[in-house]
């Protein structure tokens, strides 16, 4: 954020123009605030912000510095913005309203919760934008405690996730992610499909359902939809693990190989994800360069970590579950075990409410393992 950029002002403008029903004008400044704010979340790390909201809202993920609930708002509300920048389609009253929503609990995290931001409190803490009450923002208050706390919010989520929920797709999908996370997949497809009457094409829903499938044992059934998916997204990297982890599923290891590694490499090596799957992959299939690759991916993580700690960056109490995973595991196939293992513990002890992703972090390990020659993870 320049020295020449009023949050205030833009805020107002908000409120204005929700008032004067001007839903372009309402998603132009949420755009904006989200555009300032993430840039100046980047540059307080000492890095250099990029030029577009995407890059910084990547960078913010990839350096575990961001939690999952602000991020899904980031990239909601940046493709709104979108939409609305690039005239790609007619917006509504409920596009400006979602908008509104969106930019409340988005600088919620950066004011408030993030580690290097200003730690202001927010005198109106919903910044006077209609809508933010109600079963609405309850579930959003509910999933900023749950990334506090790793607490299993199912229950009260469920209890929540009315219509006026189900009409806002971005929010649907943070539900039914906590739910598949916390081994709740059936409810989950409840959420999912009252959805998807609202949104039958928004992307994130449909990769979300895919996933479920795939964890009630349904993997050709979540391929089938993947498929559909790949030809509109065929160089999205979620779309890309999600169909290469059913294809897994689904016993074709080969398939999923080729998937993961086309991935890692539309991603340059920054996805970190898909690299230590190639990985896994390569080591299943008895090809050579397993290792090597694991070991690749171990240093990138290093790298990064060694550069927020020179900067007197400590992200570790900051950090996403699979993001400690990911790490485990590509030193679990370099060959540092003891360091690994330490990873998988914390992970599992600190995410303990994530009983559906640590049952299939655990499989996916020990499958591993069992090639390897040592011990399996508890």
């Amino acid at each position: 954020m320049n020295d020449s950029y009023d949050l205030a002002r833009d805020l107002s403008a908000v409120r204005r123009s929700l008032a004067a029903d001007m839903p372009e004008a309402v998603i132009f400044y949420c755009g904006r605030a989200l555009e300032a704010t993430s840039a100046q979340a980047v540059s307080a790390l000492a890095l250099e912000p990029g030029a577009q909201v995407f890059a910084n809202l990547d960078l913010l993920e990839r350096l575990s510095c961001i939690s999952r609930p602000a991020l899904y708002l980031g990239h909601a509300l940046r493709r709104l913005a979108n939409d609305a920048r690039h005239i790609l389609r007619p917006l509504s009253k409920q596009d400006a309203e979602f908008a509104a929503l969106c930019v409340g609990p988005w600088l919620q995290w950066y004011l408030e919760d993030f580690f290097r931001g200003p730690r202001t409190p927010i005198a109106d803490e919903n910044f006077g934008i209609p809508g933010a009450t109600g079963h609405v923002g309850s579930v959003l208050s509910l999933l900023r405690k749950q990334h506090a706390s790793g607490a299993d919010i199912s229950d009260a989520l469920l209890g929540l996730a009315d219509d006026s929920v189900a009409k806002i797709p971005a929010l649907s999908s943070m539900i039914a992610e906590s739910l598949i996370s916390c081994g709740r997949v059936t409810e989950s497809e409840t959420i999912l499909n009252a959805a998807l009457v609202h949104a039958p094409d928004d992307l994130r829903l449909n990769q979300l359902y895919a996933l479920a499938r795939r964890r009630l044992g349904q993997p050709a059934e979540a391929l089938a939809l993947l498929k559909k998916l790949s030809g509109r997204y065929s160089e999205d990297e979620e779309t890309i693990g999600i169909t290469a982890g059913a294809m897994k599923a689904a016993s074709d290891d080969a398939g999923a190989a080729r998937l993961y590694a086309k991935g890692w490499q539309l991603s340059h090596d920054r996805n970190l994800y898909l690299g230590v799957n190639a990985a896994a992959l390569e080591l299943w299939l008895g090809k050579p360069g397993s290792k090597e690759h694991a070991a690749h991916v171990a240093d990138l993580f290093a790298r990064r970590n060694s550069k927020l700690a020179a900067s007197g960056i400590d992200v570790s109490g900051q950090r996403d579950y699979y993001d400690m995973v990911t790490e485990a595991e590509a030193r679990l196939l370099s060959g540092d075990n003891t360091g690994a293992r330490t990873l998988y513990a914390d992970a599992f002890t600190r995410f303990a409410s994530r009983k559906g992703d640590i049952d299939g972090t655990r499989h996916q390990a020990n499958r591993s393992i069992a090639l390897l020659g040592g011990e399996p993870l508890e």
